[in-house]
């Protein structure tokens, strides 16, 4: 999933593996980005309940999520977490 807007809906993209890459996810009420496994790479989730939630393993790398209830969640272990912006 590339290069989409997504605004103002209850959950933003939710995605069960594949590569989830270039998308802006603003103002929804639930998750912003949620991977289970899979690829997050230079996304933006701003003022989401939670901002980017991934099941691991997966790989989240150079994403934004600023602004949110929860910025980052990272469910298990094995994750490869890399320059997020994810105070």
């Amino acid at each position: 999933m590339t290069n989409n807007v997504v605004v103002n809906c209850a959950n933003g993209i939710d995605a069960f593996g594949g590569v989830v890459s270039g998308n802006d996810v603003t103002s929804g009420t639930g998750t912003g980005i949620a991977i289970d496994g899979g690829t997050v790479i230079s996304n933006t989730a701003t003022n989401n309940g939670v901002g980017i939630s991934a099941t691991c393993p997966a790989n989240l790398t150079d994403n934004t999520a600023v602004g949110n209830a929860t910025n980052l969640v990272l469910n298990g272990s094995g994750c490869n977490n890399t320059n997020n912006v994810a105070p």
